[in-house]
């Protein structure tokens, strides 16, 4: 009688143990579909604004002159033109923009004048001086 019982609590103990873990899968694919659909989003976001791109001020605009040195990398040059006023996005985005743009590591040290009415795919060819029409004269 003693390993009957035994036997019914070792059968209780082994169907807890499988339900916690069906509890426990259902869980982490929960959380897996949560993370899954906050990373879509998130991509959805960046690629919008990668693509979508729109100036700071439409009509006439502000100039800005910007000084861009050796030492800057795509992402300073990025986070310079959002504190200056000249994008709204992140430097991440503008990152995104000059990858994908004919300009990528074209960008060239000097000294620009931009407006906030320019797009980023307007900005990179003066950037690159390919585009003279936004070089300080010397």
């Amino acid at each position: 009688m003693a390993e009957t019982q035994e036997k019914k609590k070792d059968a209780g103990y082994r169907a807890a143990v499988r339900g916690a873990k069906g509890v426990l899968r259902i869980l982490i694919y929960i959380c897996l579909a949560l993370f899954l659909i906050f990373l879509g989003r998130q991509a959805y976001t960046v690629a919008y604004q990668v693509f979508n791109q729109q100036p700071v001020e439409t009509g006439e605009g502000r100039e800005i002159t910007v000084t861009v040195t050796d030492d800057m990398s795509v992402m300073d040059v990025g986070k310079m033109l959002r504190e200056r006023g000249l994008i709204e996005t992140s430097p991440l985005v503008f990152w995104f923009q000059e990858l994908l743009s004919e300009y990528h590591n074209d960008i060239l040290p000097g000294e620009y004048v931009l407006n906030t009415n320019q797009t980023v795919d307007e900005m990179l060819p003066v950037l690159a001086q390919e585009d003279t029409e936004g070089e300080e004269e010397s």
